[in-house]
Parts: structure tokens; C-alpha cells; sequence
């Protein structure tokens, strides 16, 4: 007898499933081991026992099968549509949206500016009137809105200093 035992290949020995190689090693340890050969019997009893009693197979319906298949397959095509629906086919128009939107944003006057900074064409005036001879009486021509004639401002040069008092 040999002190290895076979325990774990003594089911497939009986159905006959172990390689040449296999079932010649278990084959020879079956001669020399009573043990093993009587739970080798015991083993080969039980599966001609289930295979006696067992249930048969139920029939395959295949139309069943085919269209239960055509549902699953309908079922993945419909979760696939909604997947475009909702959100591939509303990429270009969501796109073109924000590209208005930027293009609105950036024409807006003062957009690139932030809030509170000067607006440079009120500064060049400033600075342009600054340096005009003309406006050497400027608290006239602040008043400019106020004159109707406009004979007046051709002859701005001309008019009277104000008294200061």
C-alpha cells in the first residue's frame, strides 16, 4: 500500500474523465489500496444512482429562446437610443450655443474690462482737452448744454473772463 492516497481523483477515475497518465497512476494505487478501492466503488455507486433517478432535462422551446434573445437584443438597442437621444445628439447645438454665448459676451462694451476701470476713450479725452488752448475756460464749455446758440462756441476765445468775487 502506498502512503499517498488518491482521494480527489477517485470521481473523475470512475467516470473515466483523468488522462492516460492519471488514470494509470490511480489505477495501480487502486490494486494496492483497499481503502481507496472501496471508496472508489462507493463513488462509482452514487453516480449510477443520481444518473438513475435524476430528473430528465426539460425539452429546449427554441422559438421560447429566440425570441426571449430578440427582446434582450431590442431592449439594448432602445438603451443605446436613449444614450443618443439625450445625450450625443445635443452636443452640436449645445456647441453652437456656447459659441454665441462667447461671441455675445466678448461684443459686449466694457466686457473685457472689470467692473470699475476707467474707460479709455473718457481718459485720451481728458487728456486731449488738456492740452487744447481751447479749453482754457473750460467751466464755459462744461456749460455747453446749456447754450442754444451755437454762434457762441465759435467765439469762445472771445468772451469775457468771469469776475472772481
Amino acid at each position: 500500500m502506498t502512503s499517498v492516497h488518491v482521494d480527489e481523483l477517485l470521481i473523475d477515475h470512475a467516470r473515466g474523465e483523468l488522462d492516460e497518465a492519471e488514470g494509470n497512476r490511480v489505477t495501480a494505487h487502486l490494486a494496492a489500496c483497499p481503502e481507496c478501492r472501496a471508496t472508489r466503488e462507493r463513488f462509482a455507486a452514487l453516480l449510477a444512482e443520481l444518473a438513475r433517478t435524476a430528473p430528465p432535462a426539460p425539452p429546449i422551446h427554441w422559438g421560447a429562446y429566440r425570441a426571449e434573445l430578440r427582446d434582450r437584443l431590442e431592449r439594448r438597442r432602445l438603451q443605446a437610443g436613449l444614450l443618443w437621444r439625450w445625450v450625443v445628439r445635443p452636443a452640436p447645438a449645445l456647441v453652437a450655443a456656447s459659441l454665441v454665448i462667447a461671441l455675445v459676451v466678448a461684443g459686449l462694451p466694457g466686457s473685457l474690462r472689470g467692473p470699475g476701470a476707467p474707460d479709455p476713450l473718457a481718459l485720451d479725452s481728458t487728456i486731449l482737452a488738456s492740452q487744447l488752448d481751447m479749453f482754457a475756460r473750460l467751466d464755459v464749455v462744461q456749460r455747453l448744454d446749456l447754450l442754444e446758440d451755437f454762434n457762441v462756441i465759435n467765439e469762445l476765445d472771445e468772451l469775457p473772463e468771469p469776475s472772481k468775487s
